[in-house]
């Protein structure tokens, strides 16, 4: 007997909710249940408002006049995208209250509607603000909430009460449609992703790791596949209803059949076909939709006639394989029965579909036309080179350390750059990679916690398993940099090689130098590696030129912290001038507020600024903005990716302008208000602001080791 997986409890069943739609039966009117009650005008409220928004809800909020409106929603109240119910429930409220409320304040235009209710003022918030909507409802009063809201047959959201949930949102994430304009236009595809209440800010960070390792225009495939399957459907009269079972419900039942071993065409099945006639104008075929149908079937009559001369082919149909090869062992498949039919020949067009989807490289399903189905598929490799290929031949100017005096170690600090494993140096690569007895072998790896994950992978297990991170969190900095240094000192009195790894450069705010008098002081000179540092290639991966004649003379870099957290002082504007922080975004406002308000020149508010965001990782983000809109910008996304840096100036915008143009001539002129302000909006648009997610497709393509 069979036996089938047992159910392991903890799971949520997830669901994709589609967009309402209204009974279109007159003798039986179902009213739709396209409303989403949220309660209390919060913060997540707003949040929750504009993921039921882009799903075609219809959006209630309950307020009352005593509320403190998140400034999001209160704008979308005031464009008309969502309508208000006076609510005004006390915060210790009990089963009678809420029962008083349903029964007689909802209104029946609501609660016939509504499915779904949220309640979001059991959170507390971060406002300083002293409001009603700083208080928190109580638990009690949320409990009663459910009970209440369950005895009429709604679902309820309770927000940070997971135990009272009967759903809980998970983070989300909709694929751009243009991955050159991702705020102009959304693509179908959407990623969810929950941990079950178990751990929500991690999940928000595995979302960002899963959405960065796919290619930026997946969206755009998504759609070309779609339309793809309309188009096909078109060709066959529009039989929509059997398109939909045969391309969800068979290929999910029956998922691993297109990688099953294709049934040879017989001598008789190869007749058949000789007599059919496959462009019947009849049954509204087109020759254009059939085109690739008609290639593949004449390779079946090739194949059916050399396997009645007992040749034997390989029919299994392999990952990535040409789209021809992989229609021909569907067709054969389909082409089994006594008659060419219309359903026949809808399936057949459905089996390309499937393998397109499940064999072609995603970066490419953006391209797929009615006209490219029969079009080979070339595979990309999606893999960096191997390290020993980049160590294979070494030059005659390589590098070398001399191996350490016996009995007496060494401490080497090394910059490991802005993130990106293919942006170590060469001699990086080395102290990271190399065996026992090689001059570049260490024995103990101690590294900053912001040395990212890829570049610890490089070094060598077991080695890898002795990597010591620093415990720099917040309060702790300190302590944890001493530490570091201790244990780098106790290494190298066992005559150990001792490496210290830091992001960036270790001479650029990576505290090198008080580690080189600690351990000179310690009996060891230490070897100073430099890195790339981060306030140069992030904004240089990224399109922004730190100096760029006509726009940016000079550049200044500068730390948003001081020692023992002190905040420090900025330096005055200038026009001509780039300033790059570092570690500056924690104190995002009171920065801002320095500018703006600088006793010997104040920067303008309308100047450019980016927020890069672990640059030259596959998760980095840009965020562009003006430095009066940059926090409030921030407030709508979703939370910083740690590190990050500000790049403030004019060379932000010069080499993409208007309409990605470019601005070369922001020194040609004095500075005139009305003008840099018009230039300014013209580069962000409507939107007001700029965000980029990811690689550039450039980029991508050669930390992948790929061909555009």
């Amino acid at each position: 007997m069979v036996a089938y997986p047992d159910p392991q409890p903890g799971a949520s069943l997830l669901l994709a909710l589609s967009a309402p739609i209204a009974s279109s039966s007159s003798t039986t009117p179902t009213p739709s249940h396209d409303t989403l009650l949220l309660l209390s005008p919060s913060r997540i409220s707003a949040l929750r408002a504009f993921a039921a928004l882009e799903a075609g809800y219809r959006i209630v909020v309950g307020a009352s006049a005593t509320h403190q409106w998140d400034a999001e929603l209160a704008w979308r109240k005031d464009q008309g995208q969502i309508e208000t119910i006076e609510w005004n429930i006390p915060f210790d409220a009990d089963e009678s209250a809420w029962s008083h409320w349903f029964d007689n304040v909802l209104p029946t235009s609501i609660s016939s509607r509504c499915l779904l209710v949220v309640l979001g003022d059991t959170m507390t918030t971060t406002s300083a603000a002293q409001s009603s909507s700083s208080r928190r409802r109580s638990f009690s009063s949320a409990r009663a909430f459910k009970r209440i809201a369950n005895e009429r047959r709604y679902l309820v959201n309770i927000a940070d009460a997971p135990t009272l949930s009967d759903f809980t949102w998970p983070t989300t994430h909709r694929f751009p449609l243009d991955s050159a304009a991702p705020s102009s236009a959304k693509s179908p595809l959407q990623l969810a992703l929950t941990t079950n209440s178990s751990a929500c800010r991690l999940a928000t960070r595995l979302r960002r790791e899963v959405v960065a390792t796919l290619p930026s225009n997946v969206g755009a495939g998504v759609l070309a596949i779609s339309k793809l399957r309309a188009s096909l459907a078109s060709s066959m009269g529009g039989s929509e209803i059997a398109w939909e079972k045969g391309d969800s419900e068979e290929v999910e039942l029956a998922g691993v059949r297109f990688n099953r071993p294709v049934a040879q065409l017989t001598r008789e099945k190869s007749k058949e076909l000789d007599r059919l006639s496959l462009v019947d104008s009849t049954q509204g075929v087109e020759a254009a939709a059939l085109e690739p149908q008609l290639r593949s079937i004449s390779q079946c009559r090739g194949r059916a006639r050399r396997e009645s001369k007992g040749e034997e082919e390989s029919t299994t149909s392999r990952s990535n394989s040409s789209v021809s090869a992989a229609s021909t062992a569907a067709t054969s498949t389909i082409l089994s029965t006594q008659a060419w039919t219309a359903a026949e020949a809808q399936r057949t067009r459905m089996r390309y579909v499937a393998q397109l989807s499940e064999y072609w490289p995603l970066d490419r399903l953006a391209t797929v036309t009615l006209s490219s189905l029969s079009s080979p598929s070339t595979p990309l490799a999606s893999t960096p080179p191997e390290s020993e290929t980049l160590l294979a031949n070494p030059s005659q100017h390589s590098l070398l350390l001399e191996p350490p005096t016996r009995g007496k170690g060494r401490i080497i600090l090394l910059g490991t750059g802005p993130g990106s494993p293919l942006l170590l140096t060469r001699l990086a690569h080395l102290l990271l990679t190399s065996p026992p007895g090689s001059p570049y072998h260490v024995d103990v790896f101690l590294s900053d916690k912001l040395v990212p994950s890829e570049i610890l992978a490089l070094i060598p297990s077991p080695a890898r398993e002795g990597v010591v991170i620093a415990r720099k969190y917040p309060g702790n900095a300190e302590h944890a940099q001493d530490e570091l240094m201790r244990l780098a000192v106790e290494g190298a009195k066992a005559g150990k090689t001792v490496l210290r790894l830091k992001q960036g450069d270790p001479f650029l705010y990576g505290r090198g130098g008080e580690e080189v008098l600690h351990f000179r002081h310690a009996g060891f000179e230490p070897v100073v590696v430099p890195g790339l540092s981060s306030c140069l290639a992030g904004p240089t991966i990224n399109g922004i030129p730190v100096t760029q004649r006509g726009v940016a003379e000079t550049m200044v870099v500068s730390t948003g912290v001081g020692r023992g957290g002190r905040e420090l002082g900025v330096e005055p504007y200038e026009r001509a001038k780039t300033l790059v922080v570092l570690m500056g975004v924690a104190r995002l406002d009171s920065l801002v507020e320095a500018l703006l308000t600088h006793k010997e020149a104040a920067y303008p508010p309308y100047l450019p600024i980016a927020l890069i965001e672990r640059a030259s990782s596959p998760d980095q983000r840009v965020v562009c903005a003006t430095i009066e809109s940059l926090s409030d910008v921030l407030k709508r996304l979703s939370p910083h990716r740690p590190p990050g840096m500000l790049v403030i100036g004019w060379g932000v915008m010069c080499l993409e302008g208007t309409e990605g143009k470019g601005d070369m001539t922001v020194l040609d002129a004095l500075a005139d208000e009305a003008t840099d302000r018009k230039r300014v909006e013209g580069w962000l648009g409507d939107n007001g602001y700029r965000v980029r997610e990811g690689l550039g497709e450039g980029w991508r393509a050669l930390t992948e080791g790929r061909v555009l």
